[in-house]
């Protein structure tokens, strides 16, 4: 994991202008395929399925049965609800609302009380065969009353098959989404009175709104009347209360930090991040290496516990040990403290509110924000959707183009198993709210000592860190940073003085910890250093458009993109490996320039659902010129960031828009062919991140293409445009000398020149 380009002279990346990519329009066809089926006996069943949904639509269980019935839509298990063919003839063309989906092929439904009569009149004719030979309802498996046990989540219906029914849950109730606010002022104080009637507490934070403008009750139930809610059509789900805390240890104290001298030279200067966390408390040798605070106004005194050794692994980086036996501390960053805990645990409609306030107050100070923040009590493994906080997260970011660094949570899995690989394994070690989220930068842990009573080895996974994937099999974590070590010797836990992770405490000394708590502000660092990078060379080209928002997605695509591969699963599989490291090992150096024989382009665009694109970018005379028989002489890597709108309500397809990417390589022959991993490694469909490297033996200089074409969810209009980040890393394997690939693409004087691109051509439609 050494940094390969250390001491090496590094030049700025290139960018891929507007004149290097050629548009053409994305021909899309839509061909419903008839299916071979019974009609008569078919059309009996979705008539049954109409009369029991109008039978369960009454008052006592819909509160707007006068106006909207609610019931379920289930598809054949290898469709898709919200793909664009089914989505119009099935949904759209007959009035049907998606209020949200449960899983891929299985809906929640709602229809005017008025437009259920023309529904019911079309199975009748589609019963007596004489509907046409396209009717919708042949690609409809089941149409049924909502599934009332599908509303309880998997952390719920644990407890409560686990306790008895006296027990109180601090429960959230959703309410259905997509209605209007005239259906909600009705749904609300009905469900305010259900629950008092159930002997449950409506909660001071009582009734939230998500961003999406979906209401969530926040109460205390009795165990049964859980049971007695999920009867009402109008709850979407319940869920147990996340509660969130930042995981630290009380260790011996070490140094006294106010005994140090501080480098306070050039502070202003310094790379900035925001610490979302129960506050910091330093000394006041080093207190100006806080450039502001911001508390909630709702927390009236705060610990510091946590965030104080948060905000010191940002400041002072991995190295503290080195900086304290040297007495002098040197400062690598800049933290603006903003309090959200008081240092106990806090709900998530409470975490919610305080970060969208944080946010909007200090986003014109900084983009980047560190929350080692995680709920530890469970993993989101055979969770429906994700959290509401990971979902805030996700739209905070794409609106106010921020970055969150988030953690991925620890378990305590490594106190009782002795095997690090029963740990990849295990559906308690997935990761913990809110790391799911998909637009931020979900950090795991890794070790940077060997110890005999450790079960990870020097440079691998710390036993403590949670692993991916994130939620419906999405890339996570996003990368992997120290984090620390933890040992046992029979019963005794201990943490090791080898793994060289200090922080700074409340009290003001230096002691040991671990956690991804503390992996998370390394990663949180070096996006704000890169970030600053960016913006110098944005202003640099005169590229001073949306200066903020652009880096910010940039500096997180090149990130990851230059992570280091971590090399202690050889033998695993590609998948394998990013369930454990993400992209790897986040590597600053290299992402902020590029060197002469591993020159990168980077292209901030956007694109719309009509156009696809193909990317021009030259692969250098040099390297074809040193070609030999079965030596792999280049490796081309690629990373295509998607900055996608999501959608909570849509569980499984919660990510609305997504690019897909595909290299064409020059062969021996000068041919453009298609040269992509095996089994679409790297290219996830419905994936927001496409990263993937290939190695080269036999191919030719000039000309490679790098093909985009956006796909997007119904309600996305065909004109709208979603940005992405295109990230594309050249790298010589000749081994006999280094070869300047920079400068022949330099000397081009093609790719200087950052540009943003909007093209609007039309095209027809097609299932996605």
């Amino acid at each position: 994991m050494n940094n390969d380009n250390k001491g090496k002279k590094g030049k700025k990346h290139f960018t891929i202008p507007d004149n290097e990519v050629q548009r053409e329009d994305a021909k899309r066809t839509a061909i419903p395929e008839p299916v071979e089926i019974d009609f008569r006996e078919h059309g009996e069943k979705i008539g049954e399925g109409l009369l029991s949904i109008k039978e369960r639509n009454i008052p006592k269980h819909n509160i707007l049965s006068d106006d909207l019935l609610f019931f379920q839509v289930e598809l054949p298990d290898d469709k898709i609800v919200d793909s664009r063919g089914d989505y119009e003839r099935i949904f759209t063309d007959n009035k049907i609302n998606i209020n949200a989906i449960r899983e891929s092929h299985k809906a929640i439904v709602s229809i005017k009380k008025d437009d259920m009569i023309a529904l019911e009149e079309s199975v009748v004719k589609y019963t007596q065969g004489t509907a046409p030979k396209s009717s919708f309802w042949q690609y409809i498996d089941e149409i049924s009353p909502i599934d009332i046990h599908d509303k309880k989540s998997k952390k719920l219906d644990y407890l409560q098959n686990n306790e008895n029914n006296n027990n109180i849950i601090d429960a959230q109730i959703t309410v259905v989404p997509k209605l209007n606010d005239k259906q909600y002022a009705k749904i609300l104080p009905h469900l305010i009175t259900l629950i008092e009637s159930f002997d449950g507490d409506i909660e001071s934070d009582g009734i939230y709104y998500l961003a999406d403008r979906t209401p969530v009750l926040h109460a205390y139930l009795p165990s049964s009347a859980v049971n007695d809610l999920i009867e009402q059509e109008v709850v979407l789900d319940i869920d147990i209360t996340h509660k969130y805390n930042g995981s630290h240890q009380i260790t011996k104290n070490g140094q006294n930090v106010a005994d140090f001298d501080f480098d306070s030279d050039n502070l202003d200067d310094l790379p900035l991040v925001c610490v979302l966390d129960d506050g910091v408390s330093f000394p006041d040798n080093i207190s100006a290496s806080i450039a502001g605070r911001w508390t909630a106004p709702d927390i009236n005194y705060n610990t510091s516990a946590h965030g104080t050794k948060v905000a010191s692994r940002i400041i002072f980086g991995e190295n503290l040990a080195e900086q304290t036996s040297n007495q002098l501390l040197i400062p690598k960053a800049r933290i603006i403290d903003a309090v959200i805990s008081d240092g106990n645990t806090v709900t998530e409609s409470k975490i919610i509110s305080r970060i969208r306030k944080a946010v909007q107050e200090i986003k014109h100070i900084t983009t980047t924000f560190c929350l080692a923040f995680n709920d530890n009590s469970s993993s989101i493994f055979g969770e429906k959707s994700v959290s509401k906080l990971a979902f805030e997260l996700d739209v905070i970011s794409y609106k106010e183009g921020v970055n969150f660094v988030v953690s991925m949570g620890n378990h305590e899995l490594w106190r009782t198993v002795n095997d690090i690989n029963d740990i990849y394994e295990h559906d308690d070690a997935r990761l913990a709210s809110p790391a799911e989220s998909l637009h931020s930068l979900s950090i795991g842990s890794i070790t940077k000592d060997e110890h005999p009573d450790s079960i990870s080895n020097k440079n691998a996974l710390s036993p403590f860190s949670r692993v991916g994937y994130g939620f419906a099999n999405s890339y996570k974590p996003d990368l992997v940073y120290p984090g620390g070590n933890v040992c046992k010797q029979n019963t005794r836990c201990f943490i090791p003085r080898t793994s060289v992770m200090f922080v700074i405490n409340s009290d003001g000394y230096v002691s040991l910890d671990f956690g991804t708590s503390f992996s998370a502000p390394l990663a949180a660092f070096d996006l704000s250093s890169l970030q600053q990078s960016v913006i110098e060379y944005l202003n640099g080209i005169g590229d001073t458009d949306n200066l903020d928002r652009k880096a910010t997605f940039i500096s997180r695509g090149l990130l990851s993109h230059h992570a280091k591969s971590i090399d202690n699963m050889s033998d695993a599989t590609t998948e394998e490996y990013n369930k454990v490291y993400g992209c790897g090992y986040g590597n600053l150096d290299s992402a902020k320039e590029s060197f002469a024989s591993k020159p990168t382009y980077v292209r901030y665009g956007k694109m719309n659902r009509k156009t696809k694109e193909k990317v021009r970018f030259l692969i250098p005379a040099v390297l074809s010129d040193k070609r030999k028989n079965g030596e792999k002489l280049a490796k081309v890597t690629v990373t295509c960031l998607s900055i996608s709108p999501v959608d909570i309500s849509k569980g499984s397809e919660y990510l609305r828009a997504y690019i897909d990417t595909s290299l064409h390589m020059l062969n021996s022959n000068s041919k453009l062919v298609t040269k992509n991993p095996s089994q679409k490694n790297g290219r996830k469909k419905w994936s927001n991140l496409h990263h993937f490297s290939q190695e080269f033996n036999v191919f030719d200089s000039g000309d490679w293409q790098l093909w985009l074409e956006l796909y997007t969810k119904p309600e996305i209009p065909d004109e709208e445009e979603i940005e992405y980040v295109l990230i594309i890393t050249i790298e010589s394997l000749y081994e006999n000398e280094e070869l300047d690939l920079y400068g022949e693409i330099e000397a081009t004087n093609r790719f200087n020149i950052l540009h943003e691109i909007s093209i609007d051509i039309g095209t027809a439609e097609e299932d996605e």
